[in-house]
């Protein structure tokens, strides 16, 4: 039994709606031009029907996320509709359609006077429709029980593609590690082509490619898809003389093809290692070997990437989400990784009858600064009980000293108590020299660093400096890598008083910042804003 097509969707309604299901299917039947309109009329139609149910009815009005696919055989249509509703009990017993006036109990005896069969299941708190219309031969369609052939591998599917998605790799940038591996496969096995690939939905995606191999295709042209359908080497030496693979050949690109899957924590089979060439070939058991050995190396880097996923999870819920209760101001914040993890954060949080605000920088990048600025920050957080600035920074320095010295790092911060009724601000910075107040009348203020990072002398007598913020001005505190975004000099501060001036609200700054840094930052980008509002 030939498959001719299969497509996959996945919807979140809203926004999409019973329109975007209809909008996809034009796509899917675009793909089968045999197919006879009696049984695409009724196919949409049922289709269509099942997720307008689900929408309506899953999830008892609310929001529903959904994934729907098409498979199209020689012999039938077949659709699975895998939802996240709460409703987990169908009554699918024939029945009869209500009355003219009724409202609501027409959507599943049009399924079922439509197809040939309509079934159920809740597994592991989903539920899985699938719907089965027998395609019509020579003219008749006699009506028969077609329980469905694919739902199992379809539920599989749905797993694979929520792990791939877990996994927030997919349209990431390169990155060295994945292409060193890419690189050495490609001089090693002597090929033209090697790739990492990730089967996404109906596409396949590129992580790494070295030589010509393709960043995106569609994933029923892909042979990695074939790769994934087992747990060993997958081998094609010569793809335009198998029957079965034939139509996969590109020529001048694609003739010989060697693979080996890739997955997720869970065990899920998300994508291939490859290589491939233009030209037919042998590939012996010790190659398979090699790949194989490869592609573990990468399995161990999509491990790291998990991981550094969660912890990138980890380090932005420890940033301070809810907005402070300050009568008369406004706050923004955000900080921008480098990397998955990064070494500056962002704080604040009321004390006594205004707030603390904290933004630090810890030297160097990634999960080692992560942890050194997690630190910094839990032990600033403690110290709020001394009654003043100096008192929170000498805590924190005494108590980091040691483990800063130990790590060999310093950290920049910059540490503040405000008065919300006085607009007082006041003020210890530890090497960071990077907060500048931008007045209502257009002048600017920078408030200088007169103590060195923490680290660096644990005798350091920190010194409390105060600023006055009056009705319409702003602090904008920032780490280096907001510099770096312009030319990388104290000069770019005057952007940023630019930028707090023009804005109606410190979020606009912030908004402007996340544009600015968008696939262009090399360090991370941390902004602290507070805004006294006008009179």
């Amino acid at each position: 039994m030939p498959e001719i097509v299969r497509r996959s969707f996945r919807l979140h309604c809203p926004p999409d709606s019973v329109d975007t299901v209809q909008d996809l299917l034009a796509t899917v039947w675009g793909h089968v031009p045999d197919l006879d309109a009696a049984d695409l009329m009724a196919s949409e139609l049922a289709i269509v029907e099942l997720a307008a149910n689900v929408v309506e009815h899953a999830n008892m009005g609310d929001p529903v996320e959904f994934a729907l696919s098409i498979v199209v055989y020689g012999d039938r249509v077949e659709a699975t509709l895998t939802d996240d509703g709460r409703v987990d009990h169908v009554d699918l017993q024939p029945r009869a359609m209500p009355g003219g006036d009724a409202e609501r109990g027409r959507g599943i005896p049009i399924m079922q006077s439509l197809t040939d069969s309509v079934e159920h299941r809740r597994i592991d708190g989903y539920n899985h429709w699938t719907i089965v219309r027998a395609r019509r031969a020579g003219g008749s369609r006699p009506r028969k029980a077609m329980p469905s052939i694919s739902i199992a591998g379809v539920i599989d599917e749905m797993a694979r593609q929520r792990a791939l998605d877990d996994m927030g790799i997919l349209d990431t940038p390169p990155e060295e590690r994945f292409d060193r591996v890419t690189r050495l496969a490609r001089q090693l096995f002597g090929v033209e082509s090697a790739a990492i690939n990730l089967i996404d939905g109906d596409r396949q995606w590129a992580k790494s490619v070295a030589g010509r191999a393709v960043v995106e295709m569609a994933r029923d042209e892909s042979m990695c898809t074939e790769t994934i359908k087992k747990d060993e080497v997958f081998v094609v030496s010569d793809i335009a003389a198998d029957s079965r693979y034939a139509h996969k050949a590109v020529p001048g690109l694609l003739n010989f093809y060697a693979g080996f899957p890739l997955y997720a924590p869970g065990g899920e089979r998300i994508g291939a290692f490859c290589v491939y060439d233009s030209q037919p070939r042998h590939f012996s058991v010790r190659e398979a070997e090699m790949l194989r050995d490869l592609a573990s190396w990468v399995q161990q880097e999509l491990t790291v990437s998990q991981e550094l996923s969660r912890a990138s999870e980890v380090q932005q819920g420890l940033l301070p989400h809810q907005l402070l209760s300050l009568p008369g101001w406004k706050t923004a914040g955000v900080c921008i990784p480098a990397r998955a993890v990064g070494g500056d954060f962002y704080d604040w949080y009321p004390v006594g009858e205004g707030a603390a605000l904290t933004l630090a920088d810890a030297m160097g990048k990634g999960i080692a600064a992560a942890i050194i600025a997690a630190t910094v920050r839990a032990v600033l957080r403690s110290a709020a009980r001394f009654g003043d600035v100096a008192g929170a920074v000498d805590a924190a320095s005494a108590a980091l000293t040691v483990d800063l010295d130990n790590a060999g790092v310093f950290v920049t911060a910059f540490h503040a108590r405000l008065d919300m009724d006085s607009g007082v601000l006041s003020y210890v910075d530890a090497g960071h020299g990077l907060a500048i107040v931008a007045h209502a009348d257009g002048r600017s203020e920078r408030l200088r660093s007169t103590a060195p990072p923490l680290g660096i002398d644990p005798d350091t007598e920190w010194t409390v400096q105060t600023a006055q913020l009056d009705p319409g001005d702003t602090l904008v505190v920032v780490s280096d890598g907001v510099l770096d975004l312009y030319d990388g000099t104290l000069g770019s501060l005057d952007n940023l008083v630019t930028l707090a001036l023009l804005a109606q609200d410190p979020w606009e700054i912030i908004d402007a910042i996340r544009a600015r840094a968008r696939g262009t930052s090399a360090d991370d980008v941390t902004m602290l804003i507070v805004r006294r509002d006008s009179d």
